[in-house]
């Protein structure tokens, strides 16, 4: 189903306010919340630019990737602002060729930064320190929109797209042409761009494109295009991960170190996190996913390192689903009990003090067990997706060379329901 043959949905689309007015309200709420953790008080749970960002913005964030694809990434402030500085003083200098061709390393390198700095400099309760970090984003954001063409940041740089590409391959919206229509266009509208919109953003021909992890949904391909050949569809879940055919090492990597990260936030530390521990704790899922590949293919009989290298890419696709549902628990405990401060946070900044109930939404027993059934749906997709990525080799493979995968994911998974048990214990 093309849900662009619905009347009021292309119409939406192809207007000019198409995302331009979500990009105004998300730019006014970012100012709001910068201003609240720049200048109100310090304390977390009264803060409503801590409260927002951290107990609603962040849970329903990846909620909005499985079901909306990169829909946030079009409608980010970020995106606005770079799009504006840039047609304003942009000096549209060509994307650094490092950058090009290291590009999901840096995003890598940055995310693990930033996942670093979260759990050894309290972000999530100092408000001072979050509003640091979104003024050190956006002094990012202004310089590569001045200096640099369409969304460079975007999409080399933000550490978000860490989390967007990989958990919006699992979601159940996307965007593709029709290439049947597209085979004789010469005009390449949809990446150059045409008086009616820009090019594409990120660079994308999007005849060619068959990856959801980097489109962000901004339209201005359906608006460009002169066939109209581009679809947005409805899709079963997983459909894009069973289906990848070229599996890229670093995606791989990414999304073991996301499912480390995810499971390293799910552990009580009172002491906090050193660096090596860190470090290890991240090491861990990789190098023991290296070494299930490594066995699966010798269960196969083709043992090489190229051969390892590519059975470990597509493992690392496999873990995307589990590594959402390890984000998902660790934020469903937020979303169903600090949340409840929100409004309370809000009023508060405009000088009224409503009496805080307190408490939370749901008791904890319901958390746990909401948390454990999302892990153990995660679990079951991430075997799925196994199992049918051995599907596609020889009968062989699909007997043998799926067992280390489906093993390796069950011990992850029980990380995961030990390191809930240990935090609801200690809560």
């Amino acid at each position: 189903m093309n849900l662009l043959d619905i009347g009021w949905f292309q119409r939406a689309l192809h207007s000019r306010f198409y995302p331009a007015i979500f990009q105004w309200i998300t730019t006014a709420a970012f100012a709001v919340i910068l201003l609240s953790v720049l200048f109100g008080p310090n304390n977390a749970g009264q803060n409503f630019g801590m409260a927002f960002t951290w107990t609603l913005w962040w849970p329903l964030l990846a909620v909005s990737f499985v079901l909306l694809g990169r829909f946030w990434c079009a409608i980010c402030p970020f995106a606005w602002l770079t799009d504006t500085v840039r047609n304003t003083v942009g000096v549209q200098l060509s994307v650094p060729l490092f950058l090009r061709r290291r590009g999901p390393w840096v995003i890598a390198a940055l995310f693990l930064l930033v996942s670093y700095l979260a759990e050894t400099c309290d972000l999530e309760s100092d408000a001072r320190k979050t509003g640091y970090l979104m003024l050190a984003l956006f002094t990012a954001v202004v310089f590569f929109g001045a200096f640099f063409e369409r969304r460079t940041f975007c999409r080399h740089i933000c550490f978000m797209g860490a989390f967007a590409a990989n958990y919006s391959r699992t979601g159940i919206l996307e965007l593709r042409a029709d290439t049947g229509r597209c085979r004789d266009c010469s005009s390449h509208a949809c990446y150059y761009g045409t008086a009616e919109a820009a090019g594409c953003p990120m660079f994308l021909p999007v005849p060619n494109m068959e990856d959801s992890g980097t489109c962000e949904l901004c339209a201005n391909c359906i608006k460009n295009c002169p066939r109209g050949a581009i679809r947005i569809s409805l899709r079963k879940p997983l459909e894009e991960l069973c289906g990848i055919r070229q599996p890229q090492f670093c995606d791989a990597m990414l999304a073991c170190l996301i499912a480390g990260v995810a499971l390293l936030e799910q552990f009580p530390t009172p002491g906090g996190w050193d660096w090596p521990m860190f470090a290890l704790f991240l090491a861990a899922p990789v190098a023991t996913l290296w070494l299930m590949a490594a066995a699966s293919e010798a269960l196969i009989g083709r043992v090489s390192p190229g051969n390892v290298k590519r059975n470990f890419s597509l493992a690392g696709y496999a873990v995307i689903p589990l590594a959402l549902a390890s984000h998902l628990a660790h934020v469903l405990d937020r979303l169903m009990t600090w949340s409840r401060t929100a409004p309370f946070a809000l009023a508060a900044m405009f000088g009224w003090f409503p009496a805080n109930p307190g408490g939370a939404w749901a008791p904890r027993n319901i958390v746990l067990w909401t948390e454990i059934i999302v892990l153990s749906l995660g679990l079951a997709a991430s075997l799925l997706v196994s199992f049918r990525m051995a599907g596609r080799r020889i009968l062989r493979a699909r007997r043998l060379g799926y067992w280390p995968h489906g093993l390796w994911l069950l011990g992850l998974f029980g990380a995961n329901l030990y390191a809930v048990a240990a935090m609801m214990r200690r809560l």
